[in-house]
């Protein structure tokens, strides 16, 4: 029985025991385990430092960009500015050319003055076309100039090339008014003013004795001003027969301007 127990025990104290090659074995693991552990605090202190630079750029960043909001913003009041200015010495240089138009030699323009046949706006139909006949640059950058500022018209195609052709155009000599061709154009302006015909086609009761003519309609055809630049600038026409008529070099016009049923007024220029 003692012998029995003597062998129990010795196999347990056997089976507790360690072998000196399996203690080497654990050693090396142990020491393997402690290496990676030392690698990873090393990584998990080079992502901190990474973290924290990445935010400190962050910060960096968000500061540039508040900064170069500002610098925007700046820029931005500086060509409102300039555009300010700008727009404040083209309307003095605009101003101080339109005061050219106060010299003696333009009232020759003003050919249809005594004609009392003529109502005032129809008479300013002339004086305005004879300015642009006597100076056809200066009307460019004046009248014209003005007018498409404060229009629809500053970037339309025709207006552009009406006013390259005026800037470029010789002087022509004012043209003259004629009852018989304003008698010619009240007929047509008053007729078709009824019935709302917009177009060149007479009635028999309205005689023919023009070589030109040109129409125009809408709420501001009673403006001798604005009929002349309209006109001129011909922007439903892409032949330009208006701009052309008035233009060339008839020497005579009769102009009337009447009510019309669907267009508030209509004009009718005949010319000779």
């Amino acid at each position: 029985m003692n012998k029995l127990i003597a062998i129990v025990t010795i196999a347990l104290f056997c089976s507790a025991c360690v072998s000196t090659k399996d203690y080497k074995s654990l050693k090396a693991k142990l020491g393997q385990e402690a290496e990676r552990n030392q690698k990873l605090a090393a990584e998990n202190q080079r992502l901190k430092k990474t973290v924290s630079e990445q935010e400190n750029g962050v910060g960096f960043v968000k500061s540039e960009n508040t900064a170069l909001k500002e610098e925007v913003k700046k820029l931005k009041a500086d060509i409102e500015d300039l555009k300010q200015r700008l727009d404040a010495k083209a309307k003095n240089d605009l101003s101080t050319k339109e005061i050219q138009w106060n010299e003696a030699k333009y009232q020759a323009a003003r050919t249809a003055t005594k004609e009392d046949y003529l109502s005032r706006e129809e008479q300013n139909v002339f004086y305005y076309l004879n300015l642009v006949r006597m100076n056809p640059a200066l009307f460019a950058e004046t009248f014209l100039e003005r007018f498409m500022q404060e229009s629809e018209f500053n970037n339309n195609p025709n207006s552009r090339s009406l006013f390259n052709e005026l800037r470029n155009m010789q002087a022509m000599p004012p043209i003259k008014p004629s009852r018989k061709l304003w008698e010619y154009a009240q007929c047509h302006a008053v007729e078709s003013g009824k019935t709302g015909y917009t177009g060149h086609e007479r009635v028999k009761a309205c005689e023919k004795g023009h070589a030109a003519e040109c129409c125009y309609y809408g709420e501001d055809a009673y403006s001798g001003l604005k009929i002349v630049i309209q006109l001129l600038i011909d922007s439903e026409d892409t032949s330009l027969s208006n701009r052309k008529a008035l233009l060339s070099d008839y020497k005579n016009m009769g102009v009337s301007i009447q009510l019309h049923k669907t267009h508030s007024y209509g004009v009718v220029i005949d010319l000779l």
